[in-house]
């Protein structure tokens, strides 16, 4: 009779007992999810400016050189490289042109991504396009219409009808202007924003670009290969 009236007593415990102790989750093992900004695969494509200018005759190999992306890259309408996180890469060969060897060439490699807080994350991109600065279409947003249009005279808007163009982002106006002589004009009077299928040297004379695995070659058989600060670069991680 012991034994048995034990028993009830017993079982009512355990349970009580389990009730009060709640259940680990079912994923409490599972590794944590990758941040999406540590794996962007390949054929993921960057819109950047380079932070300085390049120059054949002022580069050597080894030489750091950074960009900065242009707009927010976006992944199921998350940020996962916000605008302005810096890419890093080196100069791997410069040759500066002379008399003797008219020909110029710089080749570059972008291996890295500088996240908020320092944080490094390994990249492997080459250059897929490039083209210039869209320094005098930002210059619109800093000054009153009135201001700029003495400035720099001839401002025109942009053919409505071209469909042609790459959609130019809200981060740069309608509006475009002529550069000024003497700055190494293009074959147009304006500078497009790089469309994302942008490919190869986009008006610059000159001046040709080559891809070897990692590597980029940008070269000119009449002169030094110079990009100046802010030119746009599209690259495409490998």
């Amino acid at each position: 009779m012991r034994k048995l009236f034990l028993a009830p007593v017993i079982l009512t415990w355990s349970l009580t007992s389990w009730a009060q102790s709640p259940p680990e989750p079912a994923n409490s093992q599972a590794p944590a999810a990758a941040a999406p900004s540590d794996t962007l695969p390949a054929g993921t494509v960057l819109s950047v400016e380079l932070s300085k200018s390049l120059d054949a005759k002022k580069s050597k190999a080894n030489d750091r050189i950074e960009a900065r992306t242009a707009t927010d890259l976006l992944v199921h309408g998350q940020i996962v490289v916000p605008r302005n996180t810096k890419i890093v890469g080196h100069v791997t060969e410069a040759k500066a042109h002379s008399k003797a060897s008219p020909g110029s060439l710089v080749g570059i490699t972008f291996d890295r991504m500088l996240l908020k807080g320092g944080r490094e994350v390994p990249l492997q991109a080459t250059v897929q396009a490039l083209a210039r600065p869209l320094q005098l279409n930002s210059m619109v947003n800093d000054n009153p219409p009135g201001d700029m249009a003495s400035r720099m005279p001839g401002q025109r808007p942009a053919s409505a009808g071209d469909s042609s163009a790459p959609t130019i982002p809200p981060r740069y106006p309608a509006a475009t202007i002529p550069e000024p002589p003497g700055l190494n004009a293009p074959n147009t009077s304006t500078v497009s924003p790089l469309a994302p299928t942008s490919r190869g040297v986009v008006g610059i004379k000159g001046l040709s670009l080559e891809t070897s695995g990692p590597v980029s070659v940008l070269t000119s058989s009449t002169g030094n290969v110079h990009l100046d600060s802010d030119t746009q670069l599209i690259l495409r991680v490998q």
